[in-house]
């Protein structure tokens, strides 16, 4: 009843080919228009489990701090005066709409009000030097002293007065001191100086202060000037979404307005930060997906036009291919929203693998009407024939992606989704689109001139394509041992070097994954600027992480630095900043040194001063602790430097930063692994766990769930293809046969993927569960035709190869667009899955001939010919 069916949706194709047509357009119209709204988003954490639980802190950190994304912008020419003037031009005219929108809030009694003031601004904070930060450290210099250093100096002071007053000998002269009021210098190293004992103090005090505030200029800048940065701390998360790059472009805009070749002839102004760098990686993913899918298409079309030699066959093959590629897309617009990384490159994947099946359809049409079959009568019975095959290769293709849907990691399972929802859509739409596209170009061809018509299809009088098909034929036929001898060869190279593969198989270098040329251009040349300007000052540069309250920071520093001491590898960690290390101590020390310093400067009467000589009181005085110091909290810290640990909700104090070792690289995997280990869920005294979350932590749950999720994902795959081809073919030998040949061919991407010595990482494993499904098309298809032929093994290569080969062509350049890639993840991926795809297709057409051909001569091979529980079709072969 099925099959009826399906030939009466033939027929109707065949008799309403221009509604057919036109409904598929205007769907098509709509899906495409539906998925333009897709987000891309980059960032390797939109690849992990959503409820992992490294993601979740992440996302909870990011939602805490509002975002956080840096835009770094830097006037760079050999003048510094005229950097600083650009700045400061820049710094002026962001901060006006800031400052406007703020007195419109503050002056508004109401909501409607407030909402009349415009939506917050895309810019948390802006940050043009440090001088705020130099006024309020001078004015608390001596806090900055501890306790102990201010006692000596007290009790130093009080010592030298009563030398000075003549009260006690000074023991290292050998006399008296002299009268005070005479104004006799005391001698000694320190009256030498002329700071009253508070000179070793006050150095001291000034060496902490630099390495809080280390831009003595008052600008983010070089020692030489040469280059001044503005830092801009935006809302965004810095993932390249629609509003940073809306940020980025109005400040590029802004800077272009002001003109920096006015500042200077020479000035050149970049961007670097979160928030370029992301926005450029996107920029170039898309373009490279385009590019991808652009000249995947022309290669494939081209491909096609020159096997059929007919340009009209573009038409045929296409529409199913666009209709199942627009449906993915919108399906994942309408599920997610957005795509990954991974994602990006579907559409070349789906044109390479999709436009098989009209393909296959295609070929059985064209062959039925070489042999003088009606048209009308062709288009059935092409459908008929072809259905099992092309059920059987839309079922494992879609299991191939469907696999990676039952991972938690959402690089597989997105991928893996959308993969599945396009491949299904185009085999739902061959049996309408093909037989009404045949029909339709049929109809307009007959009204064109001769030389615009397709010639009519040729085949040789037993049915093959072509010499090349004819040659395979012979060969497979007459040297079948020697295609066999291939698996020996095979599983000897396997036993060789796949047990050390497979010990350590994965990919731990992260420089080998990313952008190529992100580093020698654009924001990566300013990155580097930038580094040199800020470098690791500000005392604050690290991994940032967030304690759930303020009183937690001190155990969890604690803790992480006790785990960090138990890595048997060594210590990764250098420092972990928290606010107290920009207080001057706890409310309790700070009043005690303010007691300190009121009896230090009650010591230093005006009779005291008058005693000391014109310098010694310049000095004295300018040392003198003034009246006005007061215990200093986190909300009295400069705003450039609170809000380093400052939650959007205004919670101050829970934000700390683990700073690593200079030598530690943050692109070895196994590094990340070892900074999750001992900053991950950290584990208080009390019992508390505390979950934080970092870039290396997000990176080593990748690393996990890529190693864990990754096998499962291939071996699903394996499963649910055997069963489908047990299905298919109806016996034991039949499908040991056709599996055979599949798993020689991925064992061969194996062994040629460890001599090569490539190394799996979160993008060309997905490689190894696809190839299953699509490298499992091939020798099905062949053994499908040898059993349409009854076991004519020879026949049914010559009649199969031609379409086989074609279809394995147009899925290595779906693949084989990723190897120009410059991110060299994908770059990886396309290597290996074309390589998947080519060694799949070898072994369908010359290994699995040969087999057939050993077991047909020993007569295995008869029952295996009536096998298929699968729906069978058609009455010509």
């Amino acid at each position: 009843m099925f099959l009826r069916m399906i030939g009466a949706l033939v027929d109707f194709s065949g008799r309403r080919p221009w509604h057919i047509l036109i409904a598929a357009l205007v769907a098509m119209a709509g899906l495409w228009g539906y998925a333009s709204r897709l987000e891309l988003r980059t960032e390797l954490r939109e690849l992990l489990p959503s409820d992992s639980p490294a993601f979740m802190a992440y996302e909870r950190q990011a939602k805490r701090m509002d975002g956080g994304a840096q835009l770094i912008v830097i006037a760079e020419s050999p003048d510094r005066a005229a950097n600083e003037r650009f700045i400061d031009a820049l710094a002026a005219e962001l901060e006006a709409p800031l400052r406007e929108r703020a007195a419109c809030l503050e002056a508004c009694r109401d909501e409607a009000c407030r909402a009349a003031c415009g939506p917050p601004s895309l810019i948390r904070t802006i940050e043009s030097g440090t001088k705020e930060v130099r006024r309020f450290f001078d004015a608390n210099k001596w806090l900055y002293a501890s306790v102990r250093e201010l006692e000596e100096a007290d009790e130093a002071i009080e010592l030298e007065l009563a030398l000075r007053g003549g009260l006690i000998d000074d023991l290292d002269a050998g006399e008296p001191r002299g009268d005070a009021a005479a104004g006799a210098p005391a001698g000694g190293a320190k009256e030498e100086k002329g700071g009253l004992s508070l000179d070793a103090t006050w150095d001291e005090v000034q060496r902490r202060l630099k390495k809080i505030d280390e831009f003595p200029s008052g600008y983010f800048a070089t020692k030489d000037g040469r280059m001044v940065a503005l830092r801009i701390v935006s809302r965004s998360a810095g993932m390249g979404d629609r509003n940073a790059a809306r940020l980025l472009d109005d400040v590029t805009a802004l800077a272009s307005r002001l003109g920096p070749a006015s500042f200077h002839p020479a000035m050149q102004v970049g961007y670097a930060g979160d928030i370029p760098n992301a926005i450029a990686e996107q920029k170039s993913l898309v373009s490279e997906a385009v590019w991808a899918t652009v000249v995947a298409l022309a290669l494939i079309l081209g491909g096609v036009v020159f096997y059929y030699r007919s340009p009209w066959s573009l038409i045929v093959i296409g529409l199913p291919t666009a209709f199942g590629a627009s449906a993915g897309y919108a399906f994942a617009t309408a599920t997610y929203g957005y795509v990954n990384t991974v994602g990006a490159f579907l559409g070349a994947i789906i044109v390479g693998n999709g436009v098989n099946y009209p393909i296959v359809l295609l070929s059985r049409y064209r062959d039925f009407r070489a042999r003088g079959m009606a048209a009308e009568q062709a288009r059935r019975e092409a459908v008929l024939n072809a259905f099992r095959a092309e059920l059987v290769g839309a079922s494992v293709a879609a299991i191939a992606y469907g696999s990676l849907t039952i991972t938690h990691f959402r690089g597989f399972s997105q991928f893996g989704t959308i993969g599945f929802v396009g491949m299904l859509a185009v085999w739902a739409s061959i049996v309408p689109l093909v037989p009404a596209t045949l029909v339709a170009i049929e109809r307009v061809q007959a009204r064109l001139p001769r030389w615009l018509r397709d010639p009519p299809p040729r085949v040789s009088d037993e049915g093959a394509a072509g010499p090349a098909a004819r040659l395979l034929a012979r060969v497979t036929a007459r040297r079948s041992l020697v295609f066999l001898a291939i698996a020996p060869v095979v599983l000897a190279l396997a036993a060789w070097k796949l047990p050390a593969y497979v010990q350590d198989p994965w990919e731990y270098n992260f420089a080998r994954l990313g952008s190529k040329s992100s580093q020698q251009k654009g924001p990566g040349i300013w990155s580097r600027k930038a580094s040199e300007v800020f470098g690791g000052k500000m005392n604050v540069a690290g991994a940032m992480m967030l304690a759930d309250t303020p009183e937690q920071v001190p155990a969890i520093k604690a803790q992480i630095l006790a785990n960090d001491a138990k890595d048997p590898e060594g210590r990764l960690v250098a420092e972990i900043a928290t606010i107290a290390d920009v207080l001057p101590g706890t409310p309790e020390e700070q009043r005690k040194k303010i007691e300190i310093l009121e009896r230090i400067r009650e010591r230093i009467t005006p009779r005291v001063l008058r005693s000391l000589s014109p310098e010694e009181r310049a000095r004295v005085e300018q040392m003198t602790p003034p009246e006005d110091l007061r215990v200093i909290t986190p909300k009295d810290l400069p705003d450039l430097i609170r809000r380093r640990f400052e939650e959007n909700n205004g919670v101050i104090g829970t934000v700390f930063y683990v700073k690593y070792k200079n030598d530690v690289s943050f692109s070895n995997g196994k590094n990340l692994l070892r900074m999750a280990d001992t900053t991950g869920n950290v584990v208080l005294p009390d019992g508390t766990r505390v979950v934080t979350a970092s870039r290396p932590t997000v990176f080593a749950e990748m690393i996990r769930s890529m190693e864990r999720d990754g096998p499962l994902a291939t071996a699903a795959s394996f499963l649910a293809v055997t069963v489908v081809v047990v299905l298919a073919t109806g016996s034991l030998l039949g499908s040991l046969s056709v599996l055979s040949a599949l798993v020689l061919g991925v064992l061969a991407t194996a062994v040629a993927m460890a001599m090569l010595d490539v190394k799996i990482n979160f993008l060309n494993f997905i490689a190894l569960p696809i190839t299953f499904g699509i490298g499992c098309e091939y020798p099905f298809n062949v053994f499908d035709r040898a059993r349409l032929l009854a076991g004519d093994v020879t026949l049914a290569v010559k009649r199969s190869a031609g379409p086989v080969a074609l279809c394995s062509y147009t899925t290595v350049l779906g693949y084989g667009s990723l190897v120009f890639a410059d991110n060299q993840a994908l770059n990886s991926f396309g290597w290996v899955a074309a390589s998947g795809e080519i060694a799949c297709v070898a072994t369908a057409l010359l290994f699995l001939p040969a087999l057939l051909h050993v077991l047909n001569r020993a007569g295995r091979m008869r029952g295996a010919w009536k096998g298929g529980l699968l729906l069978r079709g058609g009455s010509h072969s």
